[in-house]
């Protein structure tokens, strides 16, 4: 099976990370701007997925492999891809959810450890992302209600953050 080897492995990892950073390129050449307008990132969430993502590809190697004879390995892929095709289908919102965009990245950070088959992957970087990009929401959020006030309070009134009809 090619995911046994782990530059099959790595080569997956970096082609799907690269088709993910030419549609984001493209989207905002087109003009659809920054994810965030208005409330720039912190420092600590570049810093925080950079070592999330180093530790990550450490595991690749060592730990990678054919899961379930490559078919869970197809499906993460798979499901990197729909990650990718969601991230333009969101790119002008989607009703009912106030960060579509980082919602569609999270899906593709959980399915990145899937395709080139490290369990370990969602230890180390999908939960991780998770968490600085949730603390970024509530960080947006909470910056957007002080500045736009009662307008914003009422979209987050009637609108879930990231996981429609549940958070």
């Amino acid at each position: 099976m090619i995911f046994d080897e782990p530059l099959w492995r790595f080569s997956a990892s970096g082609t799907l990370l690269g088709i993910y950073g030419l549609v984001e390129w493209g989207l905002r050449r087109a003009g659809h701007g920054p994810d965030r307008p208005g409330v720039p990132s912190p420092a600590f969430l570049k810093v925080g997925i950079f070592a999330a993502l180093t530790a990550f590809y450490l595991l690749i190697g060592p730990t990678g492999g054919a899961l379930s004879g490559g078919w869970g390995n197809l499906a993460g892929i798979l499901l990197a891809l729909a990650a990718v095709g969601l991230r333009v289908a969101v790119r002008n919102g989607v009703p009912g959810l106030r960060h579509p965009v980082i919602a569609t990245r999270l899906v593709f950070y959980t399915a990145l450890p899937l395709a080139v088959g490290v369990p370990w992957g969602w230890l180390v970087f999908s939960l991780p992302a998770w968490i600085l990009w949730a603390v970024c929401t509530w960080r947006e959020d909470a910056i957007l209600a002080e500045r736009l006030g009662a307008p914003y309070r009422d979209l987050m009134a009637r609108t879930d953050r990231l996981i429609p009809r549940i958070w």
